[in-house]
């Protein structure tokens, strides 16, 4: 259960709020309150229960936001897939076309890739989701926006929190967040270590978290932040995709090739990272930020021919922003610059073993974006417009000359503008309406390998681009309920498809399909009962199809896009008494998906049900809060990823049944 609007909550307290606050949000780029922006904005606070989860991925504080959609919780060798509005739904691993950012550096690269496993979700205070396409806001890669808040220092909970936590398949989690600081100078410091021997044959991880984040008073108008994380997971086993005869043989087993070529990944990450507001006066602002970023990927693949990855990827960037109001009026200029410098080597893979290198190259990719956006608010109207535009440029350099010179590069501008509006007729029916779009070039990864050969720029991956409209209402009513409803139709072009090929199984190409058309419904809801009762509820419809595409004699026109459930539901209660006593439940309902573009294969949906019981106490100063959580209460057999369009049919990762987890926390 996920409420979609901000509740607050101290570690401390055992009793949420029994009113619905007003909720600021600042992910638009200008502060603006959730009910007035005339777009479709979810956030999720928080609470002291959501210390109780299992916290093994995103999934678990996402999956209740209508229009998000996630997969692959228990493969961490391809990590979290978030789709929003069918953006990211193509992605094989990790998180495409979504824009994250965590505490106002981005996290997702300038080509376009995202993931979360450097974030230790146990640190996570606050998220605000967009949907739909906003690359007036964040330029590339904007299908969706992600932005994440992690806690800071507080003087009501100054202390230590450990916790320790296990659960089925051998799973371990160790936590430790310390506090201290004043009013001028503050930092909070967090490890995490996480290990599961996972449901699968060869389905094993282990990682390490780090954090650190600061934040100092330079007068009385000037403030600084710092951030520094590091990540080493050196095992995440990959157990592959299986066709449905395999599945319904033996849910746990690994592919055959998988294990021969022992397939997963290892990684570590460093980054580090700045940011510095100064509030010059009542009407005006200035903000910059900067950060570097190293990444060390070393993958496995199921086939010989360069089967193993080595990848040394650099990223680093640096923005700024002027925001100025007067009367009415609210206007931010700003810029974002970003460079990525890939290495990357493939070898031989012989059964794990490394081999004969056959690709080196290094790959580039450099953005420079500036944006204008402008928020005018009178009486009760809110108009809101922005334009970006930004400069792409992709290249890789072929270091391995044996078989030719692959090298290449590609420059991919953009120029994307977006309005809206809003009218309060009250505070509970506040109609809105907005014209948005996004665009998205392949990423370093996409166009680093040709359907024609193991190695070559793929120059022939045209950008996605996006035209959305959107149309919604949301409002507040008696202080006890908040609701949004929105309706959406998107037009995208040249969308990314991903697909294999017989003589590369599990490795995927990419080409163009032509047009798509996506419309939806979505509504989601919270009511608080009481001070110790609350219920959240949500549903999306997606009818997601493609209007032109075509490969060789095929046409997929009105074929639904693979990867996507038409129909998703969600349905939490959240219980607290003033005895220390929580109790959560939640229901979801995902529908059934296409497993690729011809649509010949449907992959059957499924009820989830998941509970969490906690009891927190006092003894000599110390809370101690024990919990115990049940995951797929009902024992439902479904798949937890869906690899689209494999070849094979591989399409299968299966999921766990009925899982318990537990632990303790404890507060000093």
């Amino acid at each position: 259960m996920l409420a979609f609007t901000a509740i607050c909550y101290s570690q401390t307290a055992s009793i949420p709020a029994q009113t619905i606050d007003t909720v600021v949000i600042q992910s638009t780029r200008i502060q603006s309150t959730l009910d007035r922006v005339p777009a479709a904005v979810s956030v999720i606070k928080t609470t002291p229960q959501d210390a109780t989860r299992q916290q093994l991925s995103l999934q678990e504080y996402v999956q209740g936001v209508p229009g998000v959609f996630t997969q692959n919780v228990t493969n961490f060798a391809q990590d979290l897939r978030v789709s929003i509005r069918g953006f990211g739904a193509r992605s094989s691993f990790g998180i495409r076309g979504i824009k994250l950012i965590v505490d106002g550096i981005p996290e997702t690269t300038p080509d376009g890739q995202g993931q979360l496993d450097n974030l230790t979700l146990g640190i996570i205070d606050r998220i605000e989701v967009i949907k739909g396409p906003s690359s007036s806001l964040y330029g590339n890669a904007s299908g969706g926006v992600i932005d994440i808040k992690t806690r800071s220092y507080d003087s009501e909970n100054l202390g230590t929190e450990i916790k320790v936590g296990a659960g089925a398949f051998g799973f371990q989690n160790y936590q430790a967040t310390a506090a201290i600081g004043d009013s001028l100078a503050s930092y909070i410091f967090h490890g995490n270590y996480m290990q599961s021997d996972g449901y699968r044959d060869q389905s094993s991880f282990e990682q390490i978290n780090t954090n650190f984040k600061g934040r100092f008073a330079l007068g009385d108008s000037l403030y600084l932040t710092t951030i520094l994380n590091y990540t080493d997971a050196p095992q995440a086993d990959d157990p592959g995709g299986l066709t449905l005869e395999e599945v319904n043989t033996n849910r746990r087993q690994a592919r055959d090739r998988n294990q021969l070529f022992k397939t997963g990944e290892a990684i570590s990450q460093l980054k580090v990272g700045a940011s510095l507001e100064w509030l010059i006066n009542k009407k005006s602002s200035f903000t910059t930020y900067g950060f570097y970023s190293n990444r060390l990927f070393d993958g496995l693949l199921p086939f010989e021919n360069g089967g193993i990855v080595d990848l040394n990827r650099n990223y680093m960037g640096q923005g700024a922003a002027y925001r100025y109001t007067k009367g009415h009026n609210t206007l931010q200029v700003g810029y974002d610059f970003a460079f990525q410098n890939d290495r990357r080597r493939r070898f031989q893979n012989l059964e794990g073993e490394q081999g004969d290198l056959s690709l080196s190259q290094k790959e580039k990719f450099t953005n420079l974006g500036v944006y204008l956006t402008d928020h005018f608010n009178i009486n009760k109207w809110l108009f809101t417009a922005g334009a970006r535009f930004d400069y792409n440029k992709l290249s890789a350099d072929d270091d391995f000359l044996s078989d030719g010179d692959d090298s290449g590069s590609v420059t991919l501008n953009s120029f994307n503008p977006s309005v809206g509006v809003s009218y309060a007729f009250a505070k509970a029916f506040i109609p809105f309406i907005n014209v948005s779009t996004s665009f998205e070039t392949p990423s370093l990864s996409e166009v680093s390998t040709s359907p024609d050969g193991l190695s070559g720029f793929n120059e022939s991956l045209a950008p996605q681009k996006a035209t959305s409209i959107e149309v919604g209402v949301k409002g507040a009513l008696r202080n006890k309920l908040r609701y949004q409803i929105t309706t959406f139709s998107i037009n995208t072009r040249d969308d990314l498809v991903p697909f294999e090929l017989e003589a590369f199984p599990d490795r995927e190409f990419y080409r163009n399909a032509g047009k798509t058309n996506r419309l939806g419904v979505e509504v989601e809801g919270q009511y608080a009962f009481s001070k110790n009762l609350q219920a959240t509820a949500s549903y999306t419809y997606s009818d997601f199809t493609y209007d032109e595409f075509t490969v060789g004699d095929t046409d997929y026109a009105g074929n639904a896009l693979p990867g996507i459930a038409k129909h998703m539901s969600t349905l939490g209660l959240l219980y607290d008494t003033e005895a220390g006593f929580s109790a959560r439940v939640s229901a979801n309902f995902i529908g059934s998906q296409f497993a690729q573009d011809s649509n010949e294969t449907a992959i059957d949906g499924y009820k989830l049900v998941n509970v969490q019981l906690s009891y927190q106490t006092l003894f000599r100063k110390i809370q101690i809060k024990p919990y115990l959580g049940i995951n797929n209460a009902l024992d439902q057999q479904y798949t937890d990823n869906v690899r689209i369009n494999a070849f094979g049919n591989r399409f299968y990762e299966p999921a766990p049944g009925f899982t318990m987890y537990g632990g303790v926390i404890l507060n000093f």
